[in-house]
């Protein structure tokens, strides 16, 4: 896969965004493991900022963009050395009946098998220059 939007039709993300967002780097915010279902959530920041604001996000300087992803049906789940303040760089990859998700960099890994990835809604906020994400 090349692109966010390829994991599913969310509506909003499309709705932020004019062109499609290209899987590539990331900085992890979050992992949530539901040891239940099993699943697991993945919140992140990714460089790109959305070219078409809602009216209320407009003006208010906002400069970063957070969504997430929701996996479902996990399998052979690897982490290796989180968390990290270092950036990611992600991988999704459609097998015979699984997708493949990787998240790595020098140090650090988040590895999985999903039946099925779907995307969160997008969120912004304000990152200053001293924040460690």
């Amino acid at each position: 896969m090349k692109y966010w939007n390829e994991l599913d039709k969310n509506i909003f993300f499309e709705m932020i965004f004019s062109q499609p967002v290209e899987i590539g780097e990331i900085t992890l915010t979050s992992l949530q493991i539901d040891n239940d279902r099993p699943s697991l959530g993945v919140g992140f920041d990714i460089p790109e900022f959305p070219d078409r604001l809602p009216k209320k996000w407009e003006n208010k300087g906002y400069n970063v963009c957070r969504f997430g992803i929701d996996c479902y049906e996990i399998r052979d789940l690897k982490i290796l050395n989180i968390p990290t303040h270092k950036k990611l760089y992600v991988k999704i990859t459609k097998e015979q009946n699984h997708v493949l998700f990787q998240a790595t960099n020098n140090d650090s890994l988040v590895e999985f098998k999903a039946q099925s990835i779907s995307l969160c809604d997008p969120n912004i906020y304000i990152k200053g220059n001293d924040d460690n994400f």
